[in-house]
């Protein structure tokens, strides 16, 4: 296919006007973050904007009495017990001569320990939602790899 001028000539409108626009819409912003920065002060939450995500319920979880502080600690506990089980897990796979056994035997006590942590704190999701999200993510995890290993991926 050869491209003529006048096929040129009629596009480059076009393309000047969206460099255009880019620029108008990146300079208004720079002069609303220097009028924003000048003031000092933080700009007002919009209202209906969700607040930022918690990066590390672990950490943060949000507990408000001592009560559910010592709940939210213990909780804390046994997912970082998992998680290190997780870590002996995966290094028990990586290791060739460990053999499939040993990796078996762990899974089953983290499947174990996610279930009894389920069950023991069947209101895990109303009185601290991040750590009853990373409980739901470790038991969908366990029950992938369980699936995964009894499937022969592993062989």
């Amino acid at each position: 296919m050869k491209i003529h001028p006048d096929q040129i000539e009629s596009v480059q409108p076009e393309q000047t006007q969206r460099k255009n626009k880019t620029k108008q819409s990146g300079q208004a912003f720079g002069d609303m973050l220097n009028q924003e920065v000048a003031k000092g002060e933080t700009p007002a939450p919009v209202q209906g904007l969700i607040p930022p995500l918690i990066v590390n319920p672990l950490i943060a979880t949000g507990a408000t009495s001592s009560v559910q502080h010592t709940d939210a600690t213990a909780v804390t506990g046994q997912v970082e017990s998992i998680l290190d089980k997780w870590d002996s897990y995966a290094a028990t796979l990586a290791n060739p001569q460990a053999g499939l056994k040993p990796a078996y035997g762990t899974l089953d006590e983290i499947a174990a320990e996610v279930t009894s942590l389920k069950n023991e704190r069947p209101d895990l999701a109303a009185t601290h939602p991040g750590l009853q999200s990373i409980v739901e993510e470790l038991d969908t995890l366990t029950a992938t790899e369980r699936f995964k290993f009894n499937r022969g991926d592993y062989v």
